[in-house]
């Protein structure tokens, strides 16, 4: 009798269908260059992105650019150079003005991509060590549940960039005591950013430098996980200014 039943189950499991993959959580472009000077923690983004459920294809900085209608999220490493970005206007409005979210950690374009003014360090920049944080929107998603306050979010002596956004901003994290250094905030789809310029859909910025989400605390792998879904989060269509 027994084995008659397990010969049963057996049966019964062969005949169940396998269950189906998970579906990718979205798709994402992502920007970087490959083999910078120095080094980089771009793969350990892109295997984190991926372990995060998201189908993600790389373009070698702007070389052949993918159409980023395509997509649901075009992420933009710091080692895509600032002189190749502005070397290429067609680029550039084509990134800026896209209805695609956008999350970058490349201080250098935030003048481009008009998140911040023009002027470097005084509307962007880049901290020598960024080790910690004033987390000021405890409330939003990109938050992460952590505290509001002091806090660290890299290991000692990583740099860290920052911006001073437009009015339009939601400010997460600043630079302790500076409050006009924001190391991470976002811009909703139809916020007013720099240059009176209206958010086409959602824009990230997070302080990294190349080699940081390598030396991120817990805190910062949840503010890095946080930003990237609050931004793949609103989108909606693909639409660019003509």
């Amino acid at each position: 009798m027994r084995a008659t039943i397990l010969a049963a189950l057996a049966l019964a499991g062969a005949a169940m269908p396998a269950s189906a993959p998970a579906a990718e959580t979205g798709r994402v472009l992502f920007l970087m260059r490959a083999d910078p000077p120095g080094g980089s923690a771009d793969p350990q983004v892109k295997a984190r992105l991926e372990q995060l459920g998201y189908g993600v294809t790389v373009s070698d900085g702007l070389t052949a650019l993918p159409d980023p209608c395509g997509f649901d999220l075009v992420v933009m490493s710091s080692t895509v150079r600032s002189n190749q970005f502005t070397a290429e206007r067609t680029s550039i409005a084509r990134l800026r003005d896209m209805g695609v979210p956008l999350v970058t950690w490349e201080n250098d374009l935030l003048d481009d991509l008009w998140m911040t003014g023009l002027r470097r360090d005084s509307d962007f920049g880049e901290l020598e060590t960024g080790h910690y944080i004033w987390l000021v929107r405890a409330p939003h998603p990109m938050a992460a549940g952590v505290p509001a306050g002091l806090g660290t979010w890299t290991e000692a002596r990583t740099p860290a960039g920052w911006g001073k956004p437009g009015l339009g901003a939601d400010i997460i994290m600043t630079w302790p005591g500076e409050p006009d250094k924001a190391t991470l905030f976002g811009y909703e789809a139809g916020a007013t950013m720099d240059h009176d310029h209206l958010a086409p859909a959602r824009r990230v910025f997070i302080g990294m430098e190349n080699n940081s989400f390598t030396r991120m605390t817990d805190t910062g792998r949840k503010l890095f996980d946080a930003a990237i879904a609050w931004a793949r989060a609103g989108h909606k269509s693909c639409r660019a200014k003509k």
